[in-house]
């Protein structure tokens, strides 16, 4: 499978002026030798804590700031031999709204954006409507812009990303607003419309765990302006040798040291609860058998796999939300 986007030692240093006028600037390094690639037609995300470096990494592939050092490799063409034209080919959403008129309608919003992409007037009516129907905004086209609700107002900015038909869209934090349910129908129309549908390659960058384990197909884990671990959940999984665990639920707990001998790891207890990790799981049944044979009344037990905030914290040394 060929790669949309690859990042190849990227660095990136901001220096902020200190209030004090004899005082040197404070030096930021935001990026430290950063390498990764994103599949195309896939969902990868920038998975790490506010300060990470999330945002200055899609504001360089948007072409917003430039690197201090390394190369991104977009669609086949090198970063510095990127053009004007061809940056039409990657959309960028932000959770910033600000850049929209309030008083304007979205149809006018989009309306206004259309013609700086150089459409004429018919190509954008057909556009605009045709964006406002893959976003489900129809309805609320000619609803002023500061009435819609942090749902709409989102669609309305993936929306504007999709108006150049970009092959590549860079989402910032495209859902850290809304409720849960918005963020569902956010999450279904980057997936359903936008990958599936158009074949958009996706990058999203964000700190919320749940949305990172039920959007990316390919993690990426940052911290502290470095690449520490990508890949899928699975392989993730597999790269740690990460064991499945089981939480058994007693009536009254096997006698103490019954797990000795056995191919298993006391993780956790809470009570007439045990959390165990096991070294294989073919092992399952024999180590519920040993639990039972100790005297202990088992009222159920549930196997489960290590969790996305359990590998980045492995992974970084660091948690996330």
């Amino acid at each position: 499978m060929t790669d949309a986007i690859t990042i190849k030692n990227i660095s990136k240093i901001y220096r902020v002026p200190s209030i004090i006028p004899w005082r040197r600037p404070r030096v930021v390094e935001a990026l430290q030798d950063v390498s990764f690639s994103c599949p195309k037609n896939q969902i990868s995300c920038l998975l790490g804590p506010n300060g990470a470096g999330k945002t200055t990494i899609i504001k360089i592939l948007a072409g917003l700031v430039l690197p201090d050092a390394g190369d991104a490799i977009i669609l086949g063409i090198h970063f510095s031999k990127v053009t004007n034209r061809f940056r039409t080919k990657i959309g960028l959403a932000t959770s910033n709204e600000r850049s929209f008129y309030w008083r304007l309608t979205g149809y006018q919003n989009l309306d206004f954006y259309a013609a700086l992409y150089g459409f004429s007037r018919r190509e954008k009516r057909d556009r605009v409507f045709e964006l406002l129907s893959e976003v489900d905004l129809v309805e609320q086209a000619d609803k002023p812009f500061r009435q819609y609700s942090a749902g709409m107002k989102q669609k309305l900015i993936l929306a504007r990303a999709l108006l150049g038909n970009p092959e590549i869209l860079l989402l910032d934090e495209p859902t850290v607003h809304l409720d849960p349910l918005a963020q569902r129908v956010i999450h279904k129309l980057i997936r359903e419309r936008f990958v599936e549908k158009r074949k958009t390659t996706v990058l999203f960058c964000t700190h919320d765990l749940t949305e990172a384990q039920e959007l990316a197909d390919n993690l990426i884990f940052l911290n502290d302006g470095k690449i520490y671990a990508e890949g899928s959940l699975s392989s993730l999984r597999s790269d740690l040798h990460s064991r499945p665990r089981l939480i058994l639920e007693f009536a009254r707990l096997p006698q103490t040291g019954w797990e000795k001998g056995l191919p298993v790891i006391l993780r956790g207890q809470e009570k007439e609860r045990l959390e165990v990790e096991v070294l294989e799981p073919s092992d399952i049944p024999s180590i519920i058998e040993a639990a039972v044979s100790a005297n202990g009344r088992l009222i159920s037990c549930h196997s489960y796999k290590e969790s996305l905030s359990e590998l980045f914290t492995r992974f970084t040394g660091k948690q996330t939300s």
